[in-house]
């Protein structure tokens, strides 16, 4: 099964020392070593990071989690040429709908790498349309899908495609069903999109995937486990990762309290046992 993990083979940069950084260094060993977090997922997309912020989260995750970096599109040539010189272990290209997503991404990765970098880096997929998912059995039996080392399925987009709730019948028995697809290509599986603590244990336990993302770090599944805690100490990391990206001008107020205000919901609904 093609279950590689992201090497971290670089040279560790030094990082900032204040009070500030360093608790985000502390919370990120924690989200690792206590609750199994295996890799920092940032974006251009959804998030649209600019390239010195991506910058700071990749040097301070450095030594601690690989880190994963969504594009702007599976063509988004001059995301991958900057990323690439930021030493990120990884690339996710969104939306890919067709064999020729597929092929057109992977492509726009070699242009910018030599076939060692090419081997090395982690390279992912989203399916997260009904067109993608109407495209699967094409996308999977492409010769360019062995070079893929996840696909993630993005399961909030995927619902509003179907015009249904995330949480709707319709959508987990579809998801479950990508999942059991992609599975049987031994090609690695997560599930991403409105993780909240109330709901992880039962679509991890409905879908089975290998791992599953909130919007910026990246579990690996191990069958039994309850991952509550986990996904509610991940928000709570989130909101620091906003009130720090606000605080350097990455972000604007508004987005700070409207991402803020998203996630103190989804930590409101939930009730510990």
């Amino acid at each position: 099964m093609n279950l590689k993990q992201p090497q971290l083979i670089k040279v560790i940069s030094p990082r900032p020392k204040n009070d500030s950084t360093q608790n985000l260094i502390q919370s990120l060993r924690r989200l690792k070593n206590q609750f199994g977090a295996s890799c920092l997922k940032l974006s251009t997309e959804d998030a649209a990071m600019s390239f010195e912020q991506i910058r700071f989260w990749t040097q301070l995750a450095e030594g601690i989690l690989p880190v994963m970096v969504k594009i702007g599109g599976p063509n988004a040539r001059n995301d991958i040429k900057q990323l690439l010189a930021l030493n990120v272990d990884g690339l996710i290209a969104p939306m890919v709908e067709s064999v020729y997503g597929l092929e057109n991404f992977l492509a726009a990765v070699r242009d910018f790498t030599n076939p060692m970098q090419m081997q090395r880096l982690v390279k992912q997929i989203n399916i997260e349309t009904v067109t993608a998912v109407e495209q699967l059995d094409a996308i999977l039996a492409s010769p360019e899908a062995g070079s893929l080392d996840e696909i993630t399925i993005g399961c909030s987009d995927l619902s509003q495609s179907l015009k249904k709730d995330r949480m709707d019948p319709v959508v987990q028995s579809l998801v479950r069903d990508v999942v059991a697809r992609i599975k049987a290509r031994n090609i690695k599986v997560s599930v991403g999109g409105g993780i909240s603590p109330d709901t992880i244990d039962a679509i991890l336990r409905d879908i089975q995937p290998h791992q599953f993302n909130t919007r910026v770090v990246t579990f690996s599944v191990q069958p039994g486990q309850s991952y509550r805690a986990a996904v509610t100490e991940t928000l709570h990391f989130e909101l620091r990762m906003l009130e720090h990206d606000l605080k350097k001008g990455f972000i604007s107020l508004d987005e700070e309290k409207y991402r803020s205000r998203q996630l103190s919901e989804r930590l409101a609904e939930f009730l510990p046992d």
